[in-house]
């Protein structure tokens, strides 16, 4: 069984933008973002900057939490 969307034939290359973007959500795990977060994407439970740093949900919730703690 393939993970390709079913316009993907299985020794063609990709025929369009949106089955490369679900291939690589299903397979990678990787989700582009857009707008303001544009070069930003989430890859499974990471934040990853387009300077590949990144980021878990856990430390953001602390980073803000401490923010908003001081910053009341």
């Amino acid at each position: 069984m393939s993970d390709r969307p079913p316009c993907w034939l299985e020794s063609a290359p990709c025929p369009n933008h949106c089955a490369k973007q679900l291939y690589q959500r299903v397979i990678y795990n990787q989700t582009p973002l857009h707008g303001p977060w544009s070069g930003w994407r989430l890859a499974g439970q990471r934040l990853v900057s387009p300077h590949r740093e990144w980021i878990t949900a856990p430390l953001l919730d602390r980073w803000l939490y401490r923010h908003e703690q001081m910053f009341r």
